[in-house]
């Protein structure tokens, strides 16, 4: 029974010390991948310094300017006016020397839709069509946003 005990007590003083060089090996490795997360919150916030110092983005951090847009590379067919003088019976050359040529075409149902499409950010765009039978307007959709 003695002996017994004695190995109980044994195992009991050697165990700690067992596990507790399992553990400084995670220990070690832990400490490690801190420091390598810490060079990159570093390096990452060098980043956004840099970011926010560019003179092309807005002053306050969090706010959102709105960005002008430069008229002078807009496509012709952007504008509105444009789009009134289309008539139905307009033929297709008439149409593309108002509008510009468009962003696609495609055939429907025995009809030729000239489209005309400019994205607008990553969730929409502006988009208005002109449908014509035979060469010739049979409708207009003016562009609006979708």
């Amino acid at each position: 029974m003695s002996r017994l005990l004695l190995f109980v007590f044994l195992a009991c003083l050697l165990l700690p010390r067992g596990a507790s060089a399992a553990d400084d090996g995670r220990i070690s490795f832990l400490e490690q991948e801190v420091r390598n997360l810490q060079r990159q919150v570093l390096a990452l916030s060098r980043q956004v310094d840099e970011l926010r110092s560019r003179p092309d983005l807005p002053e306050k951090p969090g706010i959102a300017s709105p960005r002008t847009i430069e008229t002078d590379r807009l496509p012709s067919w952007v504008d509105a006016a444009k789009w009134m003088r289309i008539r139905p019976g307009m033929n297709e050359l008439e149409v593309i020397s108002t509008l510009g040529p468009p962003s696609s075409m495609r055939e429907e149902g025995g009809a030729r839709v000239l489209l005309y499409a400019m994205e607008l950010g990553a969730s929409g765009f502006l988009g208005g069509s002109v449908t014509l039978r035979d060469r010739s307007v049979a409708g207009v959709q003016q562009p609006t946003l979708r």
